[in-house]
């Protein structure tokens, strides 16, 4: 006896179970890529509107291309790829902004006193 798969009173074929499962993880990778995009975006505008840039920056783009490289391998290539690049691009506008290197932000883990405190004697 042969068993069938029932999907609303109709059998189903191998075929249509691998498209659904296969459509399936297309459509949660580039909700992924999305998030991942969201996150990278939300990066750029901490730095623009917070003023300085700071760890959280780095953490944010590390996430987005976590999650645009999940979206890769769930079958979303060029979304995925364009989250990755987007995110990397966060990560080293991030680290540029916190070391003084882009005018008009300042470093915020570079700040020395004023007089050296081995040199009051």
């Amino acid at each position: 006896m042969s068993e069938k798969n029932f999907s609303r009173g109709r059998p189903s074929s191998p075929g249509e179970d691998e498209r659904r499962v296969r459509s399936v993880r297309s459509f949660l990778g580039l909700i992924l890529c999305v998030l991942g995009l969201l996150l990278a975006m939300g990066g750029i505008l901490e730095v623009f509107v917070g003023g300085a840039a700071s760890a959280s920056n780095i953490s944010v783009g590390a996430i987005g291309a976590m999650l645009g490289i999940v979206g890769y391998f769930m079958g979303v290539r060029k979304l995925a790829i364009a989250t990755v690049i987007i995110s990397l691009a966060v990560i080293f506008f991030g680290l540029a902004a916190s070391q003084g290197i882009i005018p008009g932000f300042e470093n915020y883990d570079r700040d020395l006193p004023d007089e050296e405190p081995a040199a009051q004697g």
